[in-house]
């Protein structure tokens, strides 16, 4: 008996090692053997056995005894390749090897056909900050080249084309984009992939170098833009007046924003964008609304009054509250620098030898404009009809009338308005009588070019 138990037990322990062994083929069974998927430059004989076709088309092989796959010259046959104990067998176009698959030790056969492939000789490439150009020199194998794939992505993905151009546009410049071509014949065969990196040429963008401000009024405001391109020209000009808040484009270089309140401090923002949609930087620049319409609004008592109409024209322009600064390039200019009301009914006017809190209406003036830091006045209303001369002379100096207004008017004044009437070089001459003058001929006589060349000196 107690030897039964012992033969019970070494059975059982047979048993189970028998079972554990069966349980180890199994699991190895489930993992099939993959040879070749690295790159192993060595073939072993005696997995592999190479058939290589004799003759294109001949549909004969004969053993290689080669120890590498074939790397051109020849296409790999799946319907021949075989293997023995039930292993499959597959060719890696990127490796340029076969792959056998196999759970078990295998005796496998790799048909190759006699064939020429198309094949790659050259890429060429142009670029620029957007784009990369290839132009593909390739010579055909056994049959003609029908396509060619290009990538810009390491082959992640491929366009496809009849033509051996394509331009990968939209690019971003200054970047690396690795290239890979290839091209397939008729029968669909594949050459190798050419590779390639490429990086497109740097871009410059656009740029401001100035904003400035003018023509500020109570309620507008212009900005002046100084911007030059990069690679590209400048096209569009951007302007906010709400710290970039919001914009309006222009193509000027110039933008009068307008409609904006009086007194009031803005904060502009502008930038500038080329022919390929490129932007500069942005530049800011602040500027207030005036707080005033008029001369008036500007000067008070007390204050110098040519100084005020200056100031006030270089604060708000030409045409405010109807000052003219008459330099050479303004239209119809006098050309003398000086600053002139102008308009059919300007607000010019002054009170003059009053201090009443109403001026009277026969101590209202109107300015002419400023000349050499002195205020040209002129009476609102009529002092009355005076002859130019009792005895009908043509000299200034001695008339009646310049006694007059110098004398008589004069003297009517109080020794503190007195005192605000300049003394003044006057070069006054006289026109034949009963004839027609023009406007501007009564001036050049009396006061301008046609005038006396001797001056007097005078307040009136």
């Amino acid at each position: 008996m107690k030897n039964s138990k012992k033969i019970i037990i070494i059975e059982s322990v047979l048993l189970i090692l028998l079972f554990s062994f069966i349980l180890i083929q199994n699991k190895k069974e489930n993992n099939p053997i993959i040879l070749n998927e690295k790159k192993e430059s060595k073939i072993s004989s005696n997995a592999i056995s190479m058939m290589y076709e004799t003759e294109v088309g001949s549909g004969e092989y004969q053993t290689s005894t080669d120890t590498t796959w074939p790397s051109s010259g020849y296409i790999f046959n799946e319907r021949l390749s075989k293997c023995e104990n039930g292993g499959t067998l597959s060719w890696n176009e990127e490796t340029k090897r076969v792959i056998m698959q196999t759970n078990t030790s295998d005796k496998c056969y790799v048909y190759f056909d006699k064939y020429a492939v198309p094949t790659i000789n050259n890429v060429s490439v142009s670029k620029t900050y957007n784009s990369i150009s290839l132009t593909v020199d390739a010579t055909k194998g056994n049959n003609d080249i029908v396509k060619y794939y290009y990538s810009n992505n390491d082959g992640s993905s491929y366009v496809n084309s009849t033509s051996n151009t394509y331009t990968f546009s939209g690019l971003t410049p200054n970047l690396e984009y690795k290239i890979k071509v290839y091209v397939e014949d008729s029968l669909g065969y594949k050459s190798s992939v050419y590779e390639s990196t490429v990086t497109t040429n740097s871009y410059t963008n656009p740029s401001i170098s100035n904003v400035t401000t003018s023509n500020i009024t109570t309620d507008s405001i212009t900005l002046k833009v100084t911007a030059s391109g990069g690679t590209n020209s400048v096209k569009t000009y951007y302007y906010s007046k709400d710290n970039g808040s919001s914009y309006v484009n222009s193509t000027s270089s110039s933008y009068t924003f307008s409609g904006l309140t009086k007194g009031t401090t803005y904060n502009f923002k502008v930038y500038v964008k080329d022919t390929a949609g490129y932007s500069s930087s942005t530049k800011s620049i602040s500027a207030s609304t005036l707080n005033y319409t008029m001369v008036a609004d500007l000067c008070v008592n007390g204050d110098n009054l040519a100084n005020c109409i200056k100031e006030f024209n270089d604060l708000v322009g030409d045409g405010i509250d109807g000052i003219y600064y008459h330099t050479s390039s303004l239209a119809n200019s006098a050309a003398d620098n000086s600053y002139r009301y102008a308009g059919a009914n300007p607000n010019n006017y002054v009170c003059f030898g009053s201090d009443a809190a109403t001026c009277p209406n026969d101590n209202l003036y109107r300015i002419i404009g400023v000349f050499d830091n002195e205020v040209k006045l002129i009476k609102s209303t009529s002092y009355g009809n005076y002859a130019w001369d009792s005895n009908y002379s043509n000299t200034w100096s001695s008339s009646t009338i310049r006694s007059t207004l110098n004398t008589t008017y004069y003297n009517t004044l109080s020794a503190t308005w007195q005192n605000k009437i300049a003394t003044h070089a006057w070069k006054v001459g006289g026109m034949e009588e009963n004839r027609e003058y023009t406007a501007k001929q009564y001036y050049d006589v009396e006061v301008g070019s046609s005038s006396s060349s001797t001056p007097d000196s005078m307040k009136i």
